[in-house]
């Protein structure tokens, strides 16, 4: 619901900055804080139970009357009580107003426990999940096996984003590696520099956790096999194809890991802070742990980027007892506790 405050005391032609997504406003807790002095209005319709910090809470600030300052004591405010909220300042800052994600091919046949139902996931995320047949990728044809064919799948890729307007793409990628003769390792990295979320095998939980974490930090994601732990050390391996070529120090090119064909990444990703995540499709369950990138490593059995973590205990057994599926997703930096917190404020 959107709540609109301002103080007695300014006497402008108050307006909001822009048009509000009514859909997006009725599903959210929404605050247009038109002026300053307006925070003792805000704490009102908290006591009201007008508002609740258990959720998020958007803030509108507009640029005069000292919004901005006074957003930011709010949001100070909700902080400093354990809730979470976040200051929308523009029409593409609204998180989940019109968030359109293509599905580009039914997801691939292994992701057995990645099964998303769309009603849920537009009234949990907010987000509108829309089918794109494969053949739009497919009907490219047999390309160039190198790095001029892997352009041609990206440019398609990017004209069915431009086509339908999304927000975030994931795609059946294995399907052209029979058809297409190359990857969309390459593509998917180039869309995910780009800010456009961007997941393989049409697995949408993965695609949802990108987005999330974009929401909450700004940054692109590496979607991520498990692929070893060493329980000794304390210590996992995982790796995949494709990644952010942001997220690298250097990279290089080489073939795809299960085909052996195609364009794939070999990335060496800085070492340090990073959280690893994972939501569930319903946003019942969330994974976020922060984690310490140790090494970088090569060997010509897993795919291609391949890197090291330090994970507690208490997430060794989460991966060994109760996962989330199999994919997950490393950003740069610690921001575990904002991401659940995010997606608790969604349920």
């Amino acid at each position: 619901m959107l709540h609109v405050l301002s103080s007695s005391l300014h006497h402008e032609d108050l307006q909001l900055p822009f048009e509000i997504d009514e859909q997006w406003a009725k599903e959210n807790q929404v605050v247009a804080v038109l002026t300053g002095g307006s925070e003792e209005k805000f704490l009102q319709l908290v006591k009201d139970g007008k508002i609740s910090i258990d959720k998020t809470i958007y803030l509108i600030a507009t640029q005069q009357s000292n919004s901005l300052a006074a957003s930011m004591e709010i949001l100070s405010w909700i902080n400093n009580n354990g809730g979470h909220g976040e200051i929308v300042s523009a029409p593409q800052g609204q998180p989940q107003r019109g968030t359109r994600l293509g599905v580009i091919g039914k997801p691939s046949d292994w992701l057995i426990a990645s099964a998303v139902d769309y009603e849920t996931a537009k009234k949990v995320f907010g987000v509108e999940l829309i089918d794109i047949p494969i053949e739009r990728v497919k009907d490219l044809g047999e390309v160039d096996g190198g790095k001029e064919g892997a352009l041609k799948i990206y440019k398609r890729v990017k004209e069915i984003v431009d086509e339908y307007k999304l927000d975030g793409v994931t795609l059946r990628c294995f399907d052209l590696l029979t058809t297409v003769k190359n990857t969309g390792c390459l593509a998917l990295s180039m869309l995910n520099d780009e800010g456009i979320p961007a997941a393989c095998e049409s697995d949408i939980p993965t695609l949802l956790t990108l987005m999330v974490i974009k929401r909450v930090t700004g940054l692109p994601g590496f979607q991520v096999n498990p692929a070893r732990i060493d329980d000794k050390k304390g210590e996992m391996l995982f790796a995949h194809c494709t990644l952010p070529l942001k997220m690298c120090e250097s990279h290089s090119y080489t073939t795809h890991f299960e085909s052996g064909i195609g364009v794939a990444i070999h990335g060496e990703l800085p070492l340090g802070d990073y959280t690893l995540v994972k939501i569930c499709g319903d946003g019942k369950r969330v994974f976020a742990e922060d984690v310490q990138l140790l090494r970088n490593q090569y060997e010509p059995n897993l795919c291609r980027t391949q890197v090291w973590i330090s994970i507690s205990e208490e997430g060794r057994k989460y991966f060994l007892s109760n996962p989330i599926a199999n994919h997950h997703v490393l950003v740069r930096g610690h921001h575990a506790k904002a991401i659940i917190d995010e997606v608790r404020g969604k349920r």
